[in-house]
């Protein structure tokens, strides 16, 4: 019985060194799995070693092993030798310095590795920052392929004929990831920084604003926009929607718009996306323009023809409430073109300097009740009788009209041939158009 065992412990040793020996690469009798075992125990081995390690190595024709003599040496320098087998990484304008300097071991391990490419750190992020100290990668948004350690998502690791190693020129390169973008630089307005190159307004690393802007909104947007910055410095009045955090890009898209001017949306539906309810600045309340225009009989022709920027400036200006031309802040100014010029813009200025006319349906006779109404120092405003927006009469006369912290009724009545009002500030009072005695 004892014999039968020594005979199977035999023959199972044989198969196991003959296992053994099938799973060795062998060439010039190397065998790596046992002097060598250490350089193939990682995960993925360079395919040279598999095909026999005298792919690299040849030998000096020194007793090998033997203690303090080299048994071989590389068939060839690097990188003339990895070129042996990989392609040449050196052709292209811009080509990393350890490639151009041939030091390929600089990255990769020659015999095998826990990564794919053979690299002696990994991830690929702890190689480069080995020797890349990135202080332009330490702020607070940081790129995801940069914060993921993922440098070879935008730059080749060994040459490229793009500067800074780049997988591609910019905006391409980008829009590979960015899918949204890539949709938008199709639309019919594109921003010329963004067709042009992304870093013209996004750092590429990291950045201390979000979406990796180089400025804030504003700052970056009047680096360009330089005139607007004047605009908005001499000013009296500044839409709210600038200087918000966002700024431009309350209204603007930084990339690309089907709308003019890279707008959100058509001017009148961008403009009443903020005004659908009450807003206060300051001690100042601006009414709720959407509701007002929903519920009024007649609608400002300018707003239907022109829109919100017809009468407004939709970024600053030296009128009040962004006019695009003077009007008076309150109810009382003297009743010249000049104090009125916006709305002479498109109404005849006649209508407050002639007695007597027939270019407004307002008269008694051929007799102007604009111009008694405006005339001489204390002209009464437009706006204490007309809502500029939307009203729930005919000619967008009001119900009631401001007057200091009253609401003053109106108590307007149309007729056929003219109308009559009974305000606070005088009795009923009727007027008739009648044909004009020639």
């Amino acid at each position: 019985m004892a014999n039968r065992i020594a005979i199977l412990v035999i023959v199972l040793s044989a198969f196991a060194m003959r296992a053994a020996a099938q799973d060795d690469t062998v060439k010039n009798g190397c065998t790596v799995s046992g002097c060598h075992n250490t350089l193939v125990s990682q995960e993925v081995v360079h395919h040279a070693v598999k095909k026999g390690c005298d792919n690299c190595h040849q030998p000096t024709g020194a007793q090998h092993p033997s203690a303090g003599v080299a048994g071989f040496k590389l068939s060839q320098e690097i990188p003339a030798l990895c070129y042996k087998c990989h392609d040449e990484n050196n052709v292209m304008k811009d080509v990393h310095p350890p490639v151009a300097k041939g030091k390929c071991l600089d990255c990769h391990t020659p015999h095998s590795s826990p990564e794919s490419n053979l690299l002696k750190k990994y991830p690929e992020g702890d190689l480069c920052l080995s020797c890349h100290k990135l202080e332009s990668a330490q702020k607070r948004v940081k790129h995801e392929p940069v914060a993921k350690g993922e440098c070879v998502k935008c730059h080749d690791p060994h040459q490229s004929d793009v500067n800074r190693l780049l997988n591609e020129e910019s905006p391409t390169l980008c829009l590979k990831c960015h899918k949204a973008q890539a949709e938008e630089i199709k639309m019919a307005n594109v921003h010329p920084p963004f067709q042009n190159n992304c870093l013209n307004c996004h750092a590429q690393h990291s950045s201390t604003e979000n979406k990796l802007l180089n400025l804030t909104p504003q700052n970056l947007c009047i680096y360009c926009h330089d005139d607007m910055q004047k605009k908005i410095a001499k000013a009296t009045v500044v839409h709210g929607a600038v200087t918000d955090k966002r700024s431009c890009l309350n209204c603007h898209s930084p990339h690309a718009s089907g709308q003019k001017r890279f707008l959100k949306a058509e001017t009148k539906e961008l403009c009443l996306g903020c005004h659908n309810k009450t807003l206060a600045v300051g001690d100042r309340k601006i009414a709720n323009i959407a509701q007002t225009l929903d519920k009024s009989k007649s609608v400002h022709a300018a707003i239907e023809k022109a829109s919100c920027t017809g009468c407004h400036d939709p970024h600053a200006s030296g009128n009040p409430f962004l006019l695009n031309k003077s009007f008076p802040a309150g109810s009382y100014a003297a009743g010249t073109k000049e104090n009125f010029a916006l709305c002479f813009s498109c109404h005849k200025s006649e209508l407050i300097e002639s007695p007597s006319t027939t270019v407004t349906g307002f008269r008694n006779g051929d007799k102007n009740l604009h111009y008694v109404h405006l005339n001489g120092d204390k002209g009464r405003s437009c706006a204490i009788c007309h809502n500029p927006h939307g009203a729930p009469n005919e000619r967008l006369i009001n119900n009631e009209a401001p007057f200091g912290s009253w609401d003053m009724p109106l108590k307007f009545q149309k007729t056929d041939g003219g109308g009559s009002c009974a305000p606070g500030c005088h009795t009923e009072r009727k007027y008739e158009r009648t044909p004009v005695k020639q």
